[in-house]
Parts: C-alpha cells; sequence; structure tokens
C-alpha cells in the first residue's frame, strides 16, 4: 500500500534551503520587533516563574519561599508554588545551574522559536520536497499566526505556549521519520508545558501506524512498547512532583491559584462557554473620531482574523478531500474534531488568555492544523498563491499588534 506521506530522500549534508532560511527570517522580525518595543532577548524578566522554580529545586524546596505578588502563584498549606505544568522548569534547570537565577531565560526562548521554525521547514521538505512552500508555510504558521507575540518574551505564559508549539513539532516531525520513541516522548514533554496537547496523540499514534501500515495491528503495538518508556518516565515525574507539592498526582496548581479559588464557577465550566465563543466572533472596534482600528489586548477577537492559517485549514480540508494524500480518511476526519475539541474545552476555561495578542490559546492546536495543511494542500501551486493575501493580514497585523500590545503594557 502506498505511504501516505511522499517521501523525496536527499542527501543528508545537502539539507532544503528553506531550513536555514527560515529561522533567519524570523530572528530578523523578532529582532526588529525588539527595536520598537525595548525587549530584548537578554533584558531583565520579572515573570520569570520557571527560573525562580527551577532555582529552588537546586536548592531543595518545592515551593518558592515567598510570595510574588505580580506572578500567578498556586497557595497551599502556606506555601507559594508555581501554577503551572513544569517541563519548561525542567529544561531551565542546567542554566539556572550555572548562571543563577539571573540567567536571561529570553535567549533560551529565541532558540525555541528557530528550532521550532526550523523543524517546520523540515516537515515541509520531508512531505512535499523541495520547492517555494516549503519556505513558505513556515513563515506563515511562525509570523502570519499570533505567535510572533509568544516569541517575543520570556514571560512565565509565553514561554510555556512557544516550547510547547516546537515540541508539538518535533514530535510530528519524529513521527514522520518513524521514530515513535522520540515522538511521544517529546509530546510528553508538550503535555509538560500545555495540558490539552494530551488531545493531540492520536495524531501521532495514526502516523506511526501508517509509516508501516502493519497487517497485525496488536502484533505492531506489542513489538513497539518500548516506545512508551520515554513518556512514561515523563508523565511520572508530573504525577510524583504534583503529589509532593498538592497531594493529587494531577493537580499542577492551577486550582489553588487565588483567581480561581475566588471564581464562582472554578477554573472550568460549561457556562463560560457560550460568552466565550462568542468573544471568537468579536470584530475590533474603530475609533471613528480617529478613524482608527482597535484591537483589544485582553482576551480575544476575531479568530479568523488573527489567525488567518485557520482558514487555509479549513479551505485545505475541503478543496482537496479527494487529493490521493487523504484517500484515508482516518486523518481527514481526525485532526477537524481533535481541534474542534481543543477549541471548545480552551473556551470553557475562565478565562481566555488575558493580556495578548493573537487569542494564544488557540494556537497550541496551530502545529497540528500545519501538518493537515502540508499533507492536504495537493501539488497544484495555485492554493498556495491564494494563500499569500491570508499570510499578509496575519503578517502585518501580528507586527503591529505585538508591537502595540506590549508599548501600550
Amino acid at each position: 500500500m502506498p505511504h501516505i506521506f511522499r517521501k523525496h530522500p536527499r542527501h543528508p549534508l545537502c539539507p532544503d534551503s528553506s531550513i536555514l532560511l527560515a529561522p533567519l527570517c524570523l530572528l530578523t522580525v523578532l529582532m526588529v520587533l525588539s527595536c520598537f518595543t525595548g525587549l530584548w532577548p537578554w533584558s531583565p524578566n520579572v515573570y520569570n516563574s520557571y527560573v525562580l522554580q527551577a532555582d529552588a529545586w537546586l536548592h531543595g524546596h518545592l515551593d518558592l519561599g515567598q510570595d510574588y505578588p505580580w506572578l500567578e502563584l498556586a497557595i497551599y498549606d502556606g506555601q507559594y508554588f508555581v501554577s503551572f505544568p513544569p517541563f519548561p522548569s525542567y529544561l531551565l534547570l542546567p542554566f539556572v545551574a550555572v548562571f543563577g537565577p539571573s540567567f536571561p531565560d529570553g535567549i533560551l526562548s529565541i532558540f525555541v522559536s528557530l528550532l521550532g521554525i526550523s523543524v517546520a521547514a523540515r516537515i515541509c521538505v520531508f512531505t512535499t520536497g523541495k520547492g517555494p512552500q516549503t519556505l513558505f508555510y513556515p513563515l506563515f504558521l511562525y509570523l502570519g499566526t499570533g505567535f510572533l507575540f509568544l516569541a517575543h518574551t520570556p514571560w512565565t505564559w509565553f514561554l510555556a505556549q512557544s516550547l510547547c508549539f516546537t515540541l508539538s513539532l518535533c514530535a510530528i516531525d519524529c513521527a514522520l521519520h518513524n521514530r515513535g520513541g522520540w515522538s511521544l516522548t517529546l509530546w510528553a514533554c508538550s503535555v509538560g508545558c500545555r495540558p490539552f496537547s494530551l488531545l493531540f496523540l492520536p495524531v501521532l499514534i495514526v502516523i506511526l501506524y501508517r509509516n508501516r501500515h502493519p497487517r497485525h495491528p496488536v502484533r505492531w503495538v506489542m513489538q513497539h512498547l518500548s516506545w512508551a518508556i520515554g513518556p512514561l518516565l515523563i508523565a511520572s515525574s508530573y504525577m510524583a512532583l504534583n503529589y509532593l507539592r498538592f497531594g493529587n498526582v494531577l493537580e499542577f496548581g492551577h486550582n489553588y491559584l487565588p483567581e480561581f479559588v475566588r471564581a464562582e464557577y472554578g477554573q472550568f465550566s460549561l457556562r463560560y462557554l457560550p460568552d466565550h465563543l462568542r468573544m471568537l466572533l468579536r470584530l475590533p472596534s474603530y475609533d471613528t473620531s480617529s478613524g482608527r482600528l482597535v484591537i483589544d489586548h485582553v482576551e480575544t477577537t476575531l479568530l479568523p482574523m488573527e489567525n488567518p492559517m485557520l482558514v487555509t485549514f479549513v479551505l485545505a480540508l475541503i478543496l482537496f478531500h479527494r487529493s490521493p494524500c487523504t484517500q484515508k480518511p482516518s486523518m481527514r476526519c481526525l485532526l477537524p474534531v481533535l481541534c474542534l475539541i481543543h477549541m471548545l474545552l480552551t473556551c470553557m476555561h475562565r478565562t481566555l488568555g488575558a493580556f495578548q495578542y493573537g487569542n494564544r490559546y488557540f494556537l497550541d492546536s496551530m502545529p497540528y492544523m500545519f501538518l493537515g495543511i502540508i499533507e492536504w494542500k495537493g501539488e497544484d501551486p495555485r492554493f498556495t498563491r491564494m494563500q499569500w493575501p491570508l499570510f499578509a493580514l496575519g503578517f502585518s497585523l501580528s507586527l503591529l499588534g505585538t508591537v502595540t500590545a506590549y508599548n501600550g503594557w
């Protein structure tokens, strides 16, 4: 049976130029942003919960030892804990051990983003071969969505999301190359940044399964049980840490944030869903006195406007339903369903991200939408040319929205 992904072998020492050009383009844009906001990768970061947590661990403490009122900290038994999943602190441990709590985590944030866009280009090269689309779609993913806002600073909330973004792409890339152990381990790491990444495990399983088209699925599972070692170890570390801190293996600490303790309906509730769905369709306001468009930097505005790759995803899904790559319906059905579930669950959260540009909570599903677009778009270059206006819209709004958001902060 034909492989669902079109492999294009090439000499390993001659990578496609987009794998190098894409991070260079992203770095250029991020440096321009820094020029306009004054926020550089080496600038001091007061929203450095993960650095503080890594430093506390190195000194033998699970709690931070004191309150930092400007950070979102969980308060449990009179102690203050970082309330977010811990994987970013795992990554920061060696850097904090060497450089101390003053380590400029913005440098790590920039590296993570550059690595991610390079992996996105690698995915394009692997699935479609060489061509202009191998540079265009990674740039669309990183510059034409709300990701720029996340990549610009290493603030706690944004570092976790940009790291999850890159880890998700790395997990997809490893799955495409049939490196199941690495793929599932990197997926487990992404869950330790953004728990809703858990939803997308079936995508990786389908890719790994289709790499071989085994005649005996049960035998295939038994032959690859070793793939589960890495994710189980990572998950065990999360659960052990949660239990030692909060007495519950599934509790990362968010339920002990004062914000959610005081909330009438808690952290998640169906009662939040209707209002939040309406917010995703909210148009930006227009100031008639100045003739200017006003984009709210608290919560969200029109989702397809700030993340037009969502439109590309829907177009590829509809237009290329007869593509040879989508003759098997499982991925074509699976991806939209999982993305929809992710959106609905996110809208059940008490907030949609507070200070931001680009509907940042919904970016967690974008690496998987990117995979769908690359696989479904077919060979016709006209589809890619059709996406240039959407890219121009997303890039211009993301660049200006990021600058105005941080300068207004």
